[in-house]
C-alpha cells in the first residue's frame, strides 16, 4: 500500500502525541512492507520529527523519506488514487491494518496459486510472489465460488478502515458476452470493501499456453494422443479456446431436459456433449476436432504449467496465442492485487 503522513501529525504536541504509531509506519517503510507517499516539500518537517524522537536514527530515515519524495516527484500524476492518507483519529487503525497480511481469497489455494505464480513470473510480476513468500500476503483457500465470496467478506472484516483483501474468480463463462453468476458474486463482495477480479476467461486453466499443453503426457491407450487434441485445439479462435472446458472437454452424460445436447458422430466412443449456453460458439468446428477434444487435457495443468515456467520452458512470447487483450487482462489483476498489498 502506499501511505501518506501528513505533516501536521508529526509537527508540535501532534508529534510528540502520534510518535510511537508514526516511527511503526516509517518502520514499515524501511522494511519495504508498505511505500511512503510523500512530497519533497514535507521532506523538513519529517526530518525535524525524526532529529526530535529518533536521533540515532534520524540520518538513516531521512535519506528513506528523500528517496521516497523523489520517487513521488517523477512518478506519473495519479492524485491520491491507491493512497491511504492517516489521520490523528484514525492512525492507530491504519498501523493494525496496515501491520497486517494482505489476503488472496481463490477457489482452490493450490491450483490457483500455481497458475497465478506462473503468470506472475511470465508477466514480470515476482513482486506478488516475494509478498507471498514473506509472508505480506496471505493465499486462502475458498472451496469453490460460494465459499470464497463468503471469506473474503470474513476476512474484510478483520479490517477496521483499509480493507486489504481481494478476491479473484473464474467467470464460468460459456461465450465472451455471458454474464454469470460469478460476477454478481464479485460486485456482492465489493460493497463489502473487497476489491475483486473476474476472469474474463472461462476458467484459470483457459490462460495456459498451448506449449504447456504440448509437454502434457498421453493417458491411457483409448483416449486420443495429447498431440491430436493440441492440434484439434488450435483450430480454435480465441474466443472459442477461452470459453472451452481445458479440464474436461466435450465430455458428459447429456442430462434429462434442456441443460445439455449432444452431437453423435454414429460410430462407437465417439459421443461428445456440447452445452447449449455455448450458444452457437462452436457450430463452425470440424465435428472431427470435437471429437478429438472430448475428454480434454486433465486437472493436473497448473502444475505443468508452473513446472514448466520454473525450468525455462515457457516466456511471456508463448502467451500471445491466447488472443489479443489475454495480457493486458492478466497484467489488470496484477494490479488489482498488488493494490491490497
Amino acid at each position: 500500500m502506499r501511505v501518506e503522513i501528513p505533516v501536521h501529525l508529526l509537527e508540535d504536541r501532534q508529534g510528540d502525541t502520534n510518535a510511537e504509531l508514526v516511527l511503526r509506519l516509517i518502520a514499515f517503510f524501511r522494511e519495504a512492507r508498505h511505500e511512503w507517499a510523500i512530497s519533497p516539500r514535507d521532506v523538513d518537517a519529517v526530518h525535524a520529527f525524526l532529529e526530535r524522537h529518533v536521533p540515532v536514527m534520524a540520518q538513516s530515515y531521512l535519506l528513506l523519506a528523500q528517496k521516497a519524495s523523489m520517487a513521488q516527484a517523477w512518478a506519473p500524476r495519479t492524485g491520491t488514487t491507491g493512497v491511504v492518507t492517516v489521520a490523528a483519529e484514525t492512525l492507530a487503525a491504519d498501523v493494525r491494518d496496515l501491520e497486517r497480511p494482505a489476503v488472496l481469497v481463490v477457489e482452490n489455494a493450490t491450483y490457483d496459486w500455481q497458475m497465478i505464480e506462473a503468470l506472475a513470473r511470465l508477466l514480470g510480476c515476482e513482486d506478488i510472489i516475494a509478498a507471498k513468500n514473506g509472508s505480506r500476503l496471505g493465499v486462502y483457500n475458498g472451496g469453490g465460488k460460494d465459499g470464497a465470496t463468503l471469506h473474503a467478506v470474513d476476512q474484510a472484516a478483520q479490517f477496521s478502515r483499509t480493507k486489504r483483501v481481494v478476491l479473484v474468480i473464474d467467470s464460468d463463462s460459456f461465450h465472451p458476452a455471458d454474464r454469470t453468476g460469478n460476477h454478481e458474486k464479485a460486485e456482492a463482495v465489493v460493497r463489502q470493501g473487497v476489491s475483486a477480479h473476474v476472469l474474463s476467461f472461462r476458467e484459470m486453466e483457459n490462460y495456459i499456453p498451448n506449449r504447456v499443453l504440448a509437454r502434457q503426457p498421453k493417458r491411457t491407450v483409448g483416449m486420443s494422443s495429447m498431440a491430436k487434441r493440441l492440434e484439434s485445439l488450435k483450430t480454435f479462435s480465441p474466443e472459442q479456446r477461452a470459453h472451452f472446458d481445458m479440464k474436461h472437454g466435450f465430455k458428459g452424460k447429456p442430462q434429462k431436459g434442456a441443460d445439455q445436447k449432444g452431437r453423435h458422430s454414429g460410430r462407437a466412443g465417439t459421443t461428445y456433449v456440447i452445452p447449449p449456453r455455448h450458444g452457437g460458439l462452436y457450430d463452425e468446428v470440424a465435428e472431427q476436432d470435437l471429437i478429438t477434444l472430448q475428454e480434454g487435457f486433465g486437472t493436473d495443468l497448473p502444475g505443468l504449467f508452473l513446472q514448466e515456467v520454473m525450468r525455462g520452458g515457457i516466456s511471456e512470447r508463448d502467451l500471445d496465442g491466447l488472443g489479443p487483450g489475454a495480457k493486458q487482462e492478466l497484467q489488470s489483476m496484477f494490479k488489482t492485487i498488488r493494490g491490497v498489498i
